[in-house]
């Protein structure tokens, strides 16, 4: 637990709060709990993994594949990076 702390990269300090949240993609709407929050985020459960559509440029064409987002994580230089889960 102390090396957690150590290496705790968060500007700001978490507190608890268990409230409704309600967020948006562009065509959805998804209803979550949130679990602690601070000045720069808040951290979510929701009940079903969060559906997206991807389109992927395979050789010629493109094809749309229904995902769910897994993980995410925020790289050195500031970008994003998203782990997604094809559905078949």
């Amino acid at each position: 637990m102390a090396d957690m702390v150590k290496n705790e990269k968060r500007a700001s300090e978490r507190r608890l709060i268990k409230t409704e949240v309600t967020f948006q993609t562009k065509d959805d709407t998804y209803n979550a709990k949130s679990v602690d929050m601070s000045e720069n985020g808040i951290r979510i459960i929701t009940e079903m993994p969060v559906q997206v559509r991807i389109k992927i440029k395979e050789a010629d064409r493109v094809v749309q594949h229904e995902a769910q987002l897994v993980w995410a994580r925020v790289r050195e230089d500031g970008s994003m990076e998203y782990g997604l889960k094809c559905q078949k």
